[in-house]
C-alpha cells in the first residue's frame, strides 16, 4: 500500500468526520426553529470553506485549526459593514460547530465578540462575587451591576499589572495612578466621572465591612475631571416625517420594528424598558403604558398615542411569532425569545442609515428619544414635565434639551449695543 493511497484515506475520514459533523450541526440549528435561508446559506457556505481548507493542508477539525482558518479573514474585521458580517458569519459557523463537537449545543446561541475583563486572582474574584451580591441585595438594576462589575473587574487588572494582588498592598497613590493609566486614555470625562463614581462606591462597601484596614481610600479618588458640554443632536423633522412613512415597516418584521421606533419616537422610551415591555403594561381600555424603569426604578406612566397604539396593536395581531414570553417585542428568527437590548439597538440602524448626517447625525435609538423631548419643548411642554415623562430622577436633567429648540435660543442672544468694533466689515 502507498504513502500517497494512505494518506488518501486518511484525508478523506477526516474529510467525511467533519462532513458528518457540519450536517449534524446543520440539523440541530433546524431543530432550534431556525428558517432563515440566509442563516442556513451563509452556514453553508463557511463549512464549505473551512472544508476546503482542512483537505488543503491535511487538517482535522479542531479549535486550533478552525482558529487557524479564521485567522485567514481578521482583515474583513476592520473592513466594510458588509466585509464585517461576513467576518462575524464565518466565526459563528465555527463556535457552532465546536459546540456541537463537544456536546454543548443545546439552543442557538449569539457569540459576543468581546468579553468583560476579569481579574485573574482569586482574592479579586472572591471580592467581586462578595460585591456583586451586595449589590443585588440594594436591587441594583442589572445595567448597573454590569456596569459597576466592569468598572471594579478594570481596576483589579490594573493592580495586577503593577504586582498588587492583595488589597492589603494598596495605598492611595495606587488608588489615584489608575486614572492616568492608558486603559482609560481614551474615556471622556463624563466617563470618567461614571468610572470614579462607581468605584467610590465600591471603596465605600470595602471600608463598611471591613474588607481593608487602610482608611479613607475612597478620598483618592478624584472629585473633578475637566467639564464637557455636548451638542444634543436629534433627526430632522424631514426625516423624522420619512422614517415613520418607510414602506419597508409595513413587512412583518417592519411592523415589530415600527412599534419600537415609535415608542422611543413618539414616548421617549428608553431602551432597556422597551425590550421589557410586556403585555401587562398596555392599559388598553385608559389608552396608557405604564412600567417600572430598569435603570432608575422609577414608575412612569405615559399616554398612549394613536399612531403608538396602531403599531404596537398592528404587531401583536398580525406579525408577532406565538411565544411564551411575556415580553411584547421577540427577536426575528426561532426560538422565539424576547428582543435583547443589543438587538433592538441595530433595529433603528438600517432606517435612519438612509439620512445624511445633516438630518440624522446618530443612528442609534437614543436619538429618536432625545427627539421625543425635544419636540415637547417647541410644544411649550415645561422642562419639569418632560423630566418626568422621560423617566429622570433628576427633574432638572431635562434643561439640556433647551439648546435644541433655536427660536427660543436666539431670545437670549446678547445685543452688542456699545461694542465698538474695529474691523470696517463688522460695522
Amino acid at each position: 500500500m502507498s504513502d500517497s493511497w494512505q494518506l488518501s484515506i486518511s484525508e478523506g475520514k477526516q474529510l467525511d468526520d467533519f462532513k458528518e459533523l457540519s450536517d449534524a450541526t446543520l440539523v440541530k440549528i433546524k431543530s432550534f426553529g431556525i428558517k432563515s435561508k440566509s442563516v442556513i446559506k451563509s452556514f453553508r457556505r463557511s463549512c464549505r470553506l473551512l472544508e476546503t481548507f482542512l483537505k488543503e493542508n491535511n487538517l482535522n477539525f479542531s479549535a486550533e485549526n478552525a482558529e487557524q482558518w479564521l485567522s485567514g479573514f481578521m482583515i474583513l474585521k476592520k473592513g466594510t459593514r458588509s466585509h464585517r458580517d461576513l467576518y462575524l458569519s464565518h466565526r459563528r459557523a465555527m463556535l457552532l460547530l465546536l459546540d456541537m463537537q463537544n456536546n454543548q449545543l443545546s439552543e442557538w446561541k449569539v457569540y459576543p465578540l468581546k468579553t468583560a475583563e476579569r481579574p485573574a486572582t482569586e482574592h479579586y474574584r472572591n471580592l467581586l462575587e462578595q460585591y456583586k451580591q451586595y449589590l443585588l441585595q440594594e436591587n441594583m438594576s442589572e445595567a448597573t451591576i454590569t456596569f459597576s462589575l466592569r468598572v471594579v473587574s478594570m481596576f483589579f487588572c490594573y493592580l495586577e499589572s503593577i504586582n498588587i494582588v492583595h488589597l492589603s498592598m494598596l495605598t492611595a497613590k495606587n488608588v489615584s495612578d489608575f486614572w492616568v493609566n492608558d486603559a482609560l486614555s481614551s474615556r471622556k470625562p463624563t466617563g470618567l466621572q461614571a468610572y470614579a463614581y462607581k468605584l467610590k462606591k465600591f471603596f465605600i462597601f470595602l471600608e463598611e465591612n471591613g474588607f481593608i484596614s487602610q482608611e479613607n481610600l475612597h478620598l483618592a479618588i478624584p472629585k473633578v475631571f475637566a467639564k464637557q458640554v455636548s451638542i444634543v443632536t436629534t433627526i430632522s423633522k424631514d426625516a423624522e416625517q420619512k422614517l415613520v412613512s418607510n414602506d419597508k415597516l409595513s413587512t412583518p418584521l417592519g411592523k415589530r420594528d415600527q412599534a419600537i421606533i415609535l415608542l422611543a419616537l413618539r414616548l421617549g422610551v428608553r431602551r432597556s424598558d422597551i425590550v421589557g415591555l410586556k403585555f401587562k403594561n398596555i392599559d388598553w381600555q385608559n389608552d396608557s403604558i405604564s412600567f417600572i424603569q430598569r435603570k432608575t426604578k422609577i414608575p412612569v406612566t405615559l399616554p398612549l398615542l394613536t399612531d403608538v397604539g396602531n403599531a404596537l396593536m398592528d404587531y401583536i395581531l398580525n406579525s408577532r411569532m406565538n411565544s411564551e414570553a411575556d415580553e411584547i417585542f421577540l427577536r426575528g428568527h426561532a426560538p422565539y425569545k424576547a428582543i435583547q437590548p443589543a438587538s433592538a439597538s441595530k433595529v433603528p440602524l438600517k432606517y435612519l442609515s438612509e439620512f445624511d448626517s445633516d438630518d440624522c447625525p446618530e443612528k442609534g435609538l437614543h436619538i429618536l428619544r432625545r427627539t421625543a423631548a425635544t419636540r415637547l419643548f417647541e410644544n411649550n411642554v415645561s422642562s419639569s414635565i418632560i423630566s418626568a415623562s422621560l423617566g429622570h430622577s433628576d427633574p432638572d436633567s431635562a434643561d439640556v434639551y433647551i439648546s435644541t429648540d433655536s427660536k427660543k435660543m436666539r431670545k437670549c442672544a446678547l445685543s452688542l449695543f456699545g461694542i465698538k468694533c474695529s474691523r470696517e466689515e463688522l460695522q
